[in-house]
């Protein structure tokens, strides 16, 4: 018996974050059915969290790669809301009006394109403020965020703009086999290639060399500036894939889509173990805290009496809680070792 005890914690400790993950799943997901009287736990419910959660969780994994880094992205609301603008304007503009669908899917493909080399183009701007210019993080992406999302209102005058090709629509919407949703797909491999880049690339190890001690990783010969620029650009592109998938799921653009998410993708990565710090943090993780933050917002809304503007006094809320027992958590660990 001690044995099997010896095995098996070298286990439990590597995968403790996520099996405790894996416990708030369960228990959230048994909680909101028993409050809900059973109407939470249907697989319609669950259909519609499997189609939203992607557009918050693809903003977090660009936030989990800032906070990995060392720092924090606070414009991948912006971005994406910009990307989602431009991409819908340039999709109106040309796309043929008795196009096949061929055509459009191929229009279509140009335009996400276009939409990640803006997102490109946002996280180049941000990283070289943080990387060359040497502007604290926090304090770089919150002015770059009021730069971006300024020129978002400006081009639409706070505005929307509709009547969009049916296309982003039809294919954001899709669902495979009619069950599992397009939306689900494009997050699968936003997370595949994100994961892929942490644990299989020499990109991933500076990321988290820079993140763990970045004066150990200047002396060791990485290039920290390309490093921090690259991160800010990879968040950028996946902020305009959630950009994108916003604006399919509304048919439109505004400049104010993802404006509750901000405070969610910063919980999301907390909840997941990823340290504010820096250094820490794995894709796994972010997949079952988006989950588990999905379904509740799903929860709430199946309240009638809880309305939408106490969302982000309950994100807030959650947030704090979460910080508190992690660095109870932290200090009961530093104590044992």
């Amino acid at each position: 018996m001690r044995n099997i005890q010896q095995k098996a914690r070298p286990f439990l400790d590597r995968n403790a974050g996520s099996l405790k993950l894996f416990g708030m799943l369960f228990v959230t997901a048994a909680g909101l059915s028993i409050a809900t009287g059973g109407r939470f736990f249907s697989l319609s419910q669950f259909k519609l969290v499997a189609y939203l959660f992607p557009e918050m969780g693809v903003l977090s994994l660009g936030m989990m790669l800032a906070m990995i880094s060392g720092g924090i992205d606070l414009t991948v609301v912006a971005v994406a809301d910009l990307s989602g603008i431009l991409c819908c304007y340039l999709l109106k503009c040309i796309m043929p009006a008795d196009a096949g669908l061929a055509v459009q899917l191929l229009v279509l493909c140009l335009v996400v394109v276009v939409g990640l080399l803006i997102g490109a183009a946002c996280g180049l701007f941000t990283g070289t403020l943080i990387s060359r210019v040497g502007i604290p993080p926090m304090v770089a992406t919150l002015g770059a965020s009021d730069v971006i999302l300024g020129i978002a209102v400006g081009i639409t005058n706070g505005s929307s703009i509709k009547e969009l090709p049916p296309i982003l629509n039809q294919v954001v919407s899709y669902r495979i086999f009619n069950l599992i949703p397009m939306t689900t797909v494009v997050f699968a491999v936003c997370a595949g290639v994100v994961s892929f880049l942490l644990s299989k690339t020499a990109f991933g190890f500076k990321i988290y060399m820079i993140g763990s001690n970045k004066t150990a990783t200047k002396y060791s010969g990485i290039n920290i500036k390309k490093g921090i620029t690259g991160v800010y650009m990879v968040s950028g592109i996946l902020a305009s894939v959630s950009g994108l998938l916003m604006c399919g799921h509304f048919s439109s653009a505004r400049s104010d889509f993802g404006k509750s998410y901000l405070t969610p993708s910063i919980l999301i990565c907390v909840l997941a173990g990823v340290s504010p710090n820096g250094g820490k943090g794995k894709v796994a993780g972010m997949v079952l805290a988006v989950i588990i933050l999905q379904m509740l917002s799903s929860g709430f809304s199946i309240f009638q009496s809880i309305s939408d503007y106490y969302k982000n006094l309950i994100w807030g809320l959650v947030l704090i809680l979460v910080m508190i027992v992690n660095i109870i958590t932290e200090r009961r660990s530093a104590r044992i070792s």
